[in-house]
């Protein structure tokens, strides 16, 4: 996960500042009242120039210290969710000068999905103003937060400060893991042998290694001989029990999926595939994983916690592709070994990718296929045929209906802290607690 943080972190841009006078008939007719007043004194062009002069000097100081005095923060308490956590990000405003901020517009360029960051405040002078907003993470993906505008002016409307933010920080939302009770997989577990040997830090019968100790290691696994020897901490790798390996094969072909948005039949798919996954790393298995979307999945069967992340954070991001799914089992079989399981998750009901299956059969791979029923993403097509066949020739399979996952309600909310009065303003965003809003 800190490798993780790193990759979310950007360097720290100075924002830009710029102050506009909306208008320069303002200065015209200053400058054709002071040339009145010059050639032709009078009481009345005085009183004129003495008023629309002030303003505009009045307007240019107001303006030019909130030019220097407005400062804004935003942080996001976690940059990696799921599917139905909460978003939260703290907001910070800041006014050093002395003159209150009417109006601060704040300008939200995120592209995180049904999030209205947008608002408009008024700021005291030399206080703060902070607040916390929230929303669910409703579906999967890569997106941003910022960057942010922040627009002021002065009371008379003469001139415009405008300070733009660039820093963007990124949000990972990876999709949701459900339970899935009814659905066995088709083991190919055999006694005396398994899948491919993989060391494991977990504790079995016997040790095959050594490996450098890292943060989170029981120190009951650690090799105090080696240890003592290389002047270095070690811990000893176990041979995983024999167990078969799980292939997850995720159908990501544009032409048989069926649905929109977050009702798509691909949505589903990658929501069983990381059901799926994590429920045989949770078993001990190693798990692998297989999609050709618009970027190709290929992750070999592994076990462990960061198997699990890389499989979530692979998923998030895929989208449709155009390999059907009869080209993915053509192209990555040879890779399978012999007594492994291969869970396929696909929407289609052409029956020409199960003569895939086949081949995969006469190589003892059990087979377990989860299939989506189109008629009930609301498109076209028969599943009963492929049912059936699969019947037939004694594979495990599943009709997958949107009612496996009910997804969460997209709430929004706002929770506003009343301005500070600061005489040092020294507020800063870290000052903040998130329990405090």
């Amino acid at each position: 996960m800190s490798e993780w943080y790193t990759d979310f972190m950007e360097p720290e841009i100075t924002p830009s500042r710029e102050i506009k006078l909306n208008s320069k008939m303002i200065v015209f007719f200053v400058a054709i009242l002071l040339f009145q007043q010059i050639v032709a004194p009078h009481k009345v062009w005085g009183i004129l120039l003495i008023g629309m002069g002030g303003a505009l000097a009045l307007g240019f100081l107001w303006a030019r210290g909130l030019y220097n005095g407005l400062h804004f923060d935003r942080e996001v308490r976690s940059h990696l969710a799921k599917v139905g956590d909460q978003l939260q990000e703290r907001f910070v405003i800041e006014n050093h000068s002395r003159f209150p901020a009417l109006w601060v517009a704040v300008m939200d360029e995120s592209t995180f999905p049904n999030y209205q960051v947008s608002t408009a405040r008024y700021v005291r002078g030399k206080s703060v103003r902070r607040w916390l907003k929230g929303s669910v993470c409703y579906t999967r993906g890569q997106y941003t937060l910022g960057p942010t505008t922040l627009e002021a002016g002065d009371p008379f409307g003469l001139f415009s400060v405008r300070i733009q933010y660039q820093e963007v920080e990124s949000m990972l939302v990876v999709p949701p893991i459900i339970p899935l009770p009814s659905i066995e997989i088709a083991s190919g577990d055999r006694i005396g042998e398994g899948g491919t040997k993989v060391l494991t830090p977990n504790r079995t019968v016997t040790a095959a290694g050594v490996r450098d100790y890292s943060s989170g290691d029981s120190l009951f696994s650690v090799h105090w001989l080696t240890s003592a020897r290389l002047d270095d901490l070690y811990v000893r790798m176990f041979d995983r029990m024999p167990t078969s390996d799980w292939w997850v094969f995720v159908d990501m072909d544009a032409a048989v999926q069926h649905g929109s948005d977050i009702e798509a039949t691909e949505e589903y798919s990658i929501i069983l595939a990381a059901s799926i996954a994590d429920r045989g790393l949770r078993n001990g298995r190693a798990v692998g994983m297989v999609a050709h979307g618009d970027e190709k999945i290929w992750l070999p069967p592994q076990t462990g916690s960061g198997q699990r992340w890389e499989m979530l954070r692979s998923l998030a991001t895929v989208k449709r592709g155009n390999d059907s799914l009869f080209t993915m089992l053509a192209e990555t079989q040879r890779s399978l070994g012999r007594s492994t399981s291969a869970i396929i998750i696909s929407p289609s009901v052409d029956a020409t990718w199960t003569n895939a299956i086949m081949s995969l059969m006469r190589r003892d791979i059990r087979v377990t296929v989860l299939l989506l029923d189109p008629i009930a993403f609301g498109g076209t097509g028969r599943i009963e045929p492929v049912l059936s066949k699969l019947a037939a020739w004694g594979i495990n399979h599943y009709r997958i209906t949107p009612s496996i996952y009910q997804r969460p309600a997209v709430r929004d909310y706002f929770v506003w802290q009343k301005s500070q009065h600061s005489q040092a303003s020294s507020f800063t965003a870290s000052d903040l607690d998130w329990s405090k809003l």
